[in-house]
């Protein structure tokens, strides 16, 4: 096996190993209602974790925000969401990262109807249904 092909059934065997974390990160961003709260600021918009989490009703937690900044990534790397990184008011130089909703999340948000995946999502991803699995 070359470097490549070992470097490549590496990552493989970690992506196969981590498969169960994607589905809870997108489970935990509907609980959360983030995908409606990012929608609900406007066509484009781009939030950090931080002003999310502000918007959250346990959000007493300090660390909300770095919580849900790992999430948030987790999911833009798989393309549910986009980011982008904004400079910090203040002008010290500090940089943080913006997130928008990407074309999926046209279905896993509710359309005009009241209407979406996510239902699905929650009952797939449901303790009793996984417990049976």
């Amino acid at each position: 096996m070359d470097c490549r092909s070992e470097e490549d059934a590496f990552v493989f065997a970690t992506q196969l190993a981590m498969a169960a974390v994607f589905p809870a990160a997108l489970k935990t961003a509907v609980e959360l209602d983030l995908f409606e709260l990012i929608k609900k600021s406007g066509s484009g918009a781009a939030v950090s974790a931080r002003e999310l989490a502000a918007q959250l009703p346990a959000s007493a937690n300090p660390d909300a925000h770095v919580m849900l900044d790992r999430i948030l990534r987790l999911l833009t790397s798989y393309s549910v969401l986009n980011s982008s990184p904004r400079n910090l008011p203040g002008g010290g130089g500090g940089v943080d990262l913006v997130y928008s909703l990407a074309p999926v999340c046209k279905y896993l948000t509710k359309n005009e109807d009241g209407v979406s995946v996510s239902p699905f999502l929650m009952l797939i991803q449901d303790q009793v249904l996984q417990k049976s699995w």
